[in-house]
């Protein structure tokens, strides 16, 4: 699938890049959030990802993200320019298990509360934020489906779902003559991807569904703090993201400074390199509170890897 295409019922094409926001308007003041997303703007950067939930599990951080993003649109006058995407039907953050909420009730008040704080009247590509397994699919389906006939929502996506709960849903979507979900939201990156065979890569190959993943580099294992460790022959932990640090991680990220040598580029831009040169559609998620990080991923957005380049990251 062209990744040019105007994948979700937008005014506007989506960038490559998209960009990630849950500090915004806590962790990252207003200043500095219309700072970075001038600078994403600027560069191309249209696509933006948000949340309902971000960021309640702060003191007065509740719809942050969402208000911060809609005061810079009005700003800027912009709104038909962007690719807005949040997510809704976030459990209460202290529920047990970590489920969605889903009923068309809980669905309809957290989307009329980010439209609110959006200041919009339509949301680009809505996220179901969580799965509800006890929920049939065919009702949830429908709640979407009539949201989107009203007009405040061009399209919707699954994230944190399982990919056989994403194939029941479509398969009831199309069984009843309903939208499908667009794209999948998962939580995927080079140091995450199986081996040869990773489950969740063959299934996007097989169905072509577009691919819109969070923690894209792998919460800066192939950043510049790791980079000088790994030249040094990995001594003591990582310098970020220990959780990364596997044998396998190692030998990723080793790879990935070589090929960054190649290429003189960054390993956390050969990172990003690897996702969009799948064979499907695949559109980074990058969160950053730092200009010159933002600018280096945007630098990223036209790096392709050849097949073999790509693969041979994996091993």
């Amino acid at each position: 699938m062209d990744k040019s295409v105007n994948l979700f019922g937008s005014k506007a094409t989506p960038s490559p890049i998209c960009l990630g926001s849950v500090g915004f308007g806590t962790d990252i003041s207003q200043e500095k959030s219309f700072e970075l997303l001038d600078a994403f703007s600027a560069q191309g950067g249209n696509f933006i990802d948000t949340a309902h939930v971000y960021a309640a599990w702060l003191d007065g951080g509740t719809g942050a993200s969402e208000r911060t993003i809609g005061a810079w649109m009005r700003a800027r006058g912009n709104r038909d320019q962007m690719v807005i995407a949040t997510k809704g039907g976030h459990c209460p953050l202290d529920a047990k298990p970590k489920e969605g909420r889903l009923s068309r009730d809980d669905l309809d008040r957290h989307l009329s509360e980010s439209l609110e704080r959006l200041g919009v009247e339509s949301i680009d590509l809505y996220w179901l934020h969580l799965d509800e397994l006890a929920r049939p699919v065919d009702e949830i389906m429908e709640s979407l489906a009539a949201f989107k006939e009203s007009g405040r929502i061009k399209s919707y996506g699954a994230s944190n779902w399982s990919t056989e709960r994403i194939q029941q849903a479509n398969a009831s979507a199309k069984a009843h003559g309903l939208g499908p979900f667009v794209a999948n939201q998962p939580w995927w990156s080079l140091g995450a991807v199986g081996n040869s065979s990773d489950p969740l890569r063959d299934w996007h190959q097989a169905s072509g569904l577009p691919m819109i993943p969070y923690s894209s580099q792998s919460n800066g294992y192939f950043g510049d703090a790791n980079v000088q460790w790994a030249r040094d022959g990995f001594n003591g932990d990582a310098p970020v993201a220990n959780s990364f640090d596997t044998p396998l991680g190692r030998r990723r990220l080793r790879r990935a400074v070589d090929l960054g040598d190649e290429k003189g580029v960054r390993p956390s831009q050969i990172a990003l390199a690897f996702l969009m040169s799948q064979s499907f559609p695949v559109f980074p998620i990058i969160g950053t509170g730092d200009l010159e990080h933002l600018q280096s991923a945007m630098d990223a957005a036209t790096l392709r890897l050849t097949e073999t380049e790509r693969d041979s990251l994996l091993g």
